[in-house]
């Protein structure tokens, strides 16, 4: 029983001691300055995606045009937020700022024109012992509030920010609120009690907070939990980085939104209208991308730049969207840009008043000049291009990859396959030894035209120098790619090998799983011929040539029966080529 009663007593203690608000001193009468002060402060209402109630706290003012900070917890799952300042005026919360769940606070914007706001202190509570005051949202200026001692000052997160430990715990109402000398200065936003003391941020960390370009973990994390539109970083180098990253992660419609806002912001600036054209033509808002990019081309400082980049976004529509068309939008037109960039290049080569420069220029020249043929192709205007590509290949700037387009815009002509060949031989000539990764795509090109000409045994061995320059790291479409031409090279056990390989790497394609089959058949393995239809069928139920090829090995087995039912089930799914057997064996 004494065991029993020390441990209770122990228990209690500790609960008294560690973790109850009794051990907040009690609330003194407010300052003066409270009255004025608590027309800055709001009450934070933020809500969840059914637009029900989520959390509540305070928050404040920091700007005149709706800036505010306020504690990270009333954030966290938020889809939507409003604040309400102290003459019930309900803002709506337009975007997030910043935001860090470490330290607890966020920044963010209302839907404001001019409010009382306040400012943070010069220095976050300027000596240890120094008494402070906090305040949370009430309808009318409190007439008390609680008071504590700072007792201690750590910098934290940068030079100069710090985080306050309090001497007493204040009651948990009180997390979130704003944080005030005995004077009047805001110096700091309350984080919940732990062990018996209160903690604060610095309000000048809150106000200086912003979405950075290159995030941080943790802000990555704390922005990722608020499901608001948010801001962008400061500065206008710091926002298009931050851009082209969202470009990668963001959906179409938050990407949109930053773009928007960027433009807002700085609509001067030529980049944000290239940009924001992208995402427009892939939602097939074409009227409105044509805009931005003449927009873009009048603002644009180097104009031959502007001109090849506008080319550029005309040819990925045209050849990427080709089933979308926009009549405005032709090859010739992009062709007209790619000229006029032309033009615009050679002015800069020709007033280049230093060797470095000169060199830049012609790199930028080159560049466009393959830009020309690349949409010559695609138009397709196969000898325009191919006068470019031999120009170059004669020249100075002669390298596998000149080489390698020259020997497409042959084939797209129709030249013969040696022809091309020869074009791939010197282009994978001109690499050092060992062939580096670079080379890969070389040999594959050159595998696939031996296939072409028959010389499938030849071929293999390419595709086998093109799976070590990858370091064996292909993908099923290689194997089963690999597998056609050594099937047809007769290298039956090596096809089979791949099948395997291919069917390991992407199990739930059917394919691969009927030519393996097939060639089962071929080499007279009909039971594993049988085995490898039906998991074709137990893909795709509905797959005629698993019904052939397994049709016609049960007949070879002497299921005549069974063969015959599976051919007349391929043929009511469009198989021709079953009905002949049909015809050959019914008899």
């Amino acid at each position: 029983m004494n065991r029993i009663y020390h441990t209770l007593l122990c228990c209690t203690l500790y609960f008294v001691l560690y973790t109850s608000p009794t051990t907040a001193q009690p609330e003194l009468p407010a300052p003066k300055w409270v009255v004025k002060t608590s027309k800055a402060i709001v009450s934070v209402l933020t809500y969840d995606k059914n637009k029900e109630l989520l959390h509540s706290g305070s928050g404040a003012f920091v700007s005149a045009d709706g800036i505010c900070v306020s504690d990270y917890a009333v954030w966290r799952d938020a889809y939507s937020a409003s604040v309400i300042d102290q003459d019930g005026h309900r803002y709506e919360v337009e975007r997030i700022l910043g935001a860090d769940d470490m330290y607890g606070v966020v920044r963010f914007r209302v839907k404001a024109q001019k409010v009382n706001y306040l400012t943070p202190a010069a220095s976050a509570a300027s000596t240890e012992g120094q008494s402070v005051v906090a305040l949370t949202y009430n309808k009318t200026a409190p007439v008390s509030c609680p008071q504590a001692k700072i007792e201690k000052k750590d910098v934290v997160v940068e030079p100069g920010f710090a985080y306050l430990t309090l001497s007493t715990a204040f009651a948990d109402k009180y997390t979130g609120a704003l944080l005030f000398t005995v004077n009047g200065d805001f110096v700091g936003i309350m984080q919940s009690p732990i062990g018996g003391k209160s903690y604060a941020t610095d309000s000048r960390y809150a106000v200086t907070l912003q979405v950075e370009a290159i995030q941080k973990r943790t802000e990555a994390v704390a922005l990722n939990n608020i499901h608001l539109r948010k801001g962008l970083p400061d500065t206008q180098e710091e926002s298009l980085v931050y851009l082209y990253f969202k470009s990668r992660t963001a959906d179409n419609d938050e990407y949109m939104d930053l773009l928007d806002l960027f433009i807002q912001t700085w609509p001067d600036c030529a980049e944000g209208y290239l940009r924001r054209a992208t995402p427009l033509m892939d939602l097939q808002r074409f009227d409105e991308a044509e805009r931005d990019l003449q927009t873009y081309l009048r603002l644009c400082a180097d104009k031959a730049q502007g001109e090849a980049n506008v080319a550029k976004a005309l040819y990925t529509k045209l050849t990427y969207q080709h089933d979308v068309p926009y009549e405005p939008w032709t090859y010739d037109l992009a062709l007209n840009h790619i000229d006029r960039a032309l033009a615009e290049s050679e002015k800069q080569m020709a007033t280049a008043t230093t060797d470095s420069i000169r060199h830049a220029a012609e790199q930028t020249h080159l560049g466009y000049r393959l830009q020309k043929a690349q949409i010559l192709v695609a138009k397709p205007d196969a000898e325009g291009a191919i006068a470019i590509y031999d120009e170059l290949a004669n020249g100075p700037h002669r390298s596998p990859a000149i080489l390698y387009a020259l020997a497409m815009a042959r084939q797209q002509r129709g030249d013969s396959v040696s022809v091309l060949l020869e074009l791939l031989d010197s282009a994978v000539a001109m690499f050092p030894e060992p062939l580096p990764e670079e080379a890969a795509t070389y040999i594959m090109r050159r595998g696939q035209l031996k296939a072409l000409q028959g010389r499938y045994r030849d071929a293999v061995l390419d595709y086998n120098q093109y799976c070590y320059l990858k370091n064996n790291k292909v993908s099923a479409v290689f194997y089963y790619e690999r597998s056609q031409v050594e099937t047809q090279g007769r290298m039956f056990q090596q096809a089979l090998d791949d099948l395997d390989q291919a069917i390991q790497h992407a199990p739930r394609e059917p394919l691969y799983y009927v030519e393996k089959s097939a060639l089962l058949l071929r080499v007279n393995e009909l039971n594993t011929c049988i085995e490898n239809a039906l998991l074709a069928l137990r893909l795709d139920l509905n797959n005629s040539d698993a019904y052939r090829i397994m049709g016609y090995a049960l007949i070879l087995k002497g299921d005549k029966q069974g063969g015959l039912k599976n051919l007349e089930r391929a043929v009511e799914l469009g198989d021709e080529s079953a009905q002949q057997l049909i015809d050959k064996y019914a008899k």
